[in-house]
């Protein structure tokens, strides 16, 4: 059966209409790149394979980021990840680089293609002006890649960088999604946003999702308990993490972007996910309107946004599970693709 979105099967995703691509380049000026790192099959040998990994790079604008910063907000909703840059962002609620996502064991390798590129494009860096903060987020892909060979290299971080485009987000087993488990399904990359109409303008929010959490039993479809509900799918242990970007062209302050933050974990919710211990839940919210004092929208005007942070986290989940496809990794472990046939009967019985 052809995976598609559950949107796109009729399913129901919210009440806010979503962008033309349904994605996080919707918002004008995002772009993203992926780097797929797929080599090798059969038993683990450390340091060789197989590698079932990669690197996404999420650039709010095509501009340069350390010049040209954005407000921000972050939440932790469950401190267990091993993410770089969080303190700074809590500090002073400003984005100067591009954002990374990986696995966990890469972030430092990640981070030095990271910085290559900022010291590439700005060359008063560590001479007549203050260093950078480097974002990079991370989720464990154990469970089917050699995570200890550290297979991700500062080139892939720069290749993601310059592959960044603003054309339909590849979602699934893609960039640092490859590797990646959710609902001990296969997980992994998904994306979806919203439009919202205030003081006659169209803003929107578009979030990105590194899914990588929860137990077969806890997954839910529009509120209907799925997991419990399927017929005999290989359990196996899922290592934790969720990762969200939220990137809007409105006007938000830090504190409004930390609320919508927090926010997208009820999204998170919907899905079914309780964030077990070990599990890391973070997210990053970031307006492209730059740091200078325009017409900020108010705190009393939020409610809509707190909406579209809700759905399209959710929905961003959901795509992740749907557009996944069944993977082997190391030492011929299998992560299935959701049996989408199977799961809208289930849910036409409701």
């Amino acid at each position: 059966m052809e995976r598609k979105k559950p949107r796109e099967y009729g399913l129901w995703m919210g009440e806010l209409p979503p962008g033309r691509q349904n994605d996080i380049c919707d918002v004008p000026g995002v772009l993203i790149g992926n780097v797929t790192i797929i080599r090798g099959e059969g038993a683990l040998v450390p340091g060789k394979g197989p590698v079932r990994t990669g690197v996404t790079a999420i650039r709010p604008h095509p501009g340069n980021m350390y010049q040209n910063p954005c407000r921000a907000g972050i939440s932790v909703f469950n401190g267990y990840g091993k993410s770089m840059g969080v303190p700074y962002l809590l500090e002073t609620g400003i984005l100067n680089s591009p954002i990374l996502l990986t696995n966990t064991l890469s972030v430092n390798a990640a981070a030095e293609g990271l910085l290559t590129h900022l010291l590439n494009e700005n060359p008063e860096i560590g001479n007549d002006a203050r260093t950078p903060n480097l974002v990079v987020f991370e989720c464990d892909d154990s469970y089917l890649n050699d995570i200890r060979g550290r297979h991700v290299k500062p080139a892939d971080a720069i290749l993601a960088l310059g592959r960044a485009n603003n054309e339909s987000v590849p979602q699934g087993n893609v960039g640092a999604g490859t590797g990646m488990s959710l609902f001990q399904l296969k997980g992994g990359i998904g994306s979806s946003s919203r439009i919202l109409r205030l003081r006659n303008k169209n803003y929107v929010l578009g979030i990105l999702a590194l899914a990588n959490y929860g137990l077969l039993k806890d997954l839910l479809i529009n509120g209907v308990p799925v997991g419990l509900l399927l017929s005999h799918v290989e359990e196996k242990y899922c290592p934790g993490s969720l990762i969200l970007v939220g990137i809007t062209n409105a006007p938000l302050t830090r504190w409004q972007l930390t609320k919508l933050a927090e926010r997208s974990f009820l999204g998170m919710a919907r899905t079914g996910g309780i964030s077990r211990t070990g599990s890391g839940e973070f997210c990053l919210m970031v307006s492209t309107q730059g740091t200078a004092n325009e017409d900020i929208v108010s705190d009393f005007e939020m409610d809509d946004f707190y909406q579209a942070a809700i759905e399209a986290s959710a929905e961003s989940i959901w795509n992740a599970l749907f557009l996944a496809q069944t993977m082997e990794g190391r030492d011929n472990r299998i992560r299935y693709a959701l049996p989408i046939k199977e799961v809208l009967g289930l849910l036409n019985k409701v």
